[in-house]
């Protein structure tokens, strides 16, 4: 009877782990839905701008043209770009002395797994002149109508720079906010700080204002037929002379259709009949923010660049709206 029980025993067991390792092994089969991809990545230098180059194809060899590449190091990331049939470039004109490994990370969707590549390049900077480099983590993000994402940037001195930097975002609609805290980071000589940015989307909201509810039949008889009855009746009472009762019911009579009336015409009525207008929110698509930062000592201005020769800014942030 023992036997019977150990072996009973050992039955569920092996069941048990075996549904554990099943379990564990679905999510990862799902995972692997989508198609592989293969990145491949080389840099070169010409005319004094350090350029790296990811070519991004599928397990055939076919370009792929969706998502974007990020550019990372050990200390943050360079920047993004898009991948544009199956190239994504990043050229750099003043890149950082500590960029001396670089991994790009190809960023898949539902229809294409992520894949990376690596490269060591040596960084070539001898500038002595005090200031500072900005960089983003993450360099790209995905969100939808509403939702938020949070991004820390890096601010790097170099070369002894310590003052207070002051943060600023462009180049997204007017439905989207960035937020930074601290709005004013201030790095110690040769060191870093961070400073957090929130990019906020909004959701679209209201109806339609083309469907608004037009004026129902009640509100009709309240606008227009009983304010009129009150008047006819108000007037009809005052030409009674012999009744003063009357009269002072037609008077009565006539204040309220004119109340009446007025009320039915009041901005309130309008506004509860007749929707506003609607908020249509951040439009789906492909945005780069272009985050931008200075200090000054009140008699000199050091403005940090981007070491992507294609951004405007310090840093520039693909965000993908779905």
């Amino acid at each position: 009877m023992i036997l019977l029980f150990r072996k009973h025993i050992a039955s569920r067991l092996a069941a048990t782990v075996s549904m554990g390792i099943l379990a564990s092994i679905l999510p990862a089969a799902r995972a692997q839905g989508a198609a592989p991809t293969r990145t491949q990545l080389v840099s070169q230098r010409q005319s004094g701008v350090l350029s790296f180059t990811a070519d991004v194809t599928d397990i055939q060899g076919q370009p792929v043209s969706e998502g974007s590449v990020s550019f990372e190091t050990a200390k943050g990331s360079l920047g993004s770009v898009f991948v544009h049939n199956g190239v994504a470039t990043l050229n750099l004109t003043n890149p950082p002395a500590w960029a001396r490994t670089v991994t790009a990370v190809y960023h898949g969707d539902s229809a294409f797994a992520s894949s990376s590549a690596l490269t060591t390049v040596v960084s070539d900077q001898s500038s002595t002149v005090p200031g500072f480099t900005v960089t983003a983590s993450p360099s790209s993000f995905t969100v939808t109508p509403g939702q938020y994402e949070t991004l820390n940037l890096t601010i790097t001195s170099q070369n002894g720079f310590s003052a207070q930097v002051n943060l600023s975002c462009s180049g997204v609609p007017l439905s989207v906010d960035c937020d930074f805290n601290p709005v004013i980071a201030t790095p110690p000589a040769n060191g870093t700080t961070i400073s957090s940015m929130q990019v906020t989307t909004q959701a679209s909201s209201g109806v339609n204002s083309s469907h608004a509810e037009p004026l129902s039949r009640s509100g009709a008889a309240y606008a227009l037929v009983i304010p009129g009855l009150l008047a006819l009746a108000g007037v009809g009472a005052l030409r009674r002379r012999n009744l003063g009762v009357l009269r002072v019911l037609g008077m009565a009579l006539l204040l309220a259709a004119g109340a009446m009336g007025l009320t039915a015409c009041n901005p309130r009525y309008s506004y509860e009949h007749y929707q506003p207008s609607p908020n249509y929110g951040t439009a789906p698509g492909n945005y780069v923010i272009v985050v931008s930062a200075y200090s000054s000592n009140g008699t000199a201005i050091t403005q940090a660049t981007s070491t992507d020769a294609s951004c405007s800014g310090a840093t520039c942030i693909a965000m993908t709206v779905q």
